[in-house]
């Protein structure tokens, strides 16, 4: 299971935007039911949480690299 670290979070988010979409895209409702009901809520909180994993990713490479710069060469600048 080691190909899944990493992209759980994003197949997780990608399925609550789908769930959110899929009332619209089926016609069960209207863009405007859409846009003030509670799927748009759901959708900004499948991209925020895309957004966070990104983030967290980004900041775990930012540090790793960090930290093995001051391993090998701790008195460089």
């Amino acid at each position: 299971m080691n190909w899944l670290n990493g992209k759980k979070t994003y197949i997780i988010s990608a399925l609550m935007a789908m769930a959110s979409l899929v009332s619209l895209v089926t016609g069960d409702l209207t863009l405007l039911e859409f846009l003030n009901g509670e799927q748009m809520i759901n959708l900004f909180e499948a991209l925020g949480l895309t957004t966070l994993r990104a983030g967290i990713q980004q900041n775990q490479k930012d540090t790793t690299h960090e930290i093995l710069k001051n391993i090998h060469f701790p008195y460089a600048g």
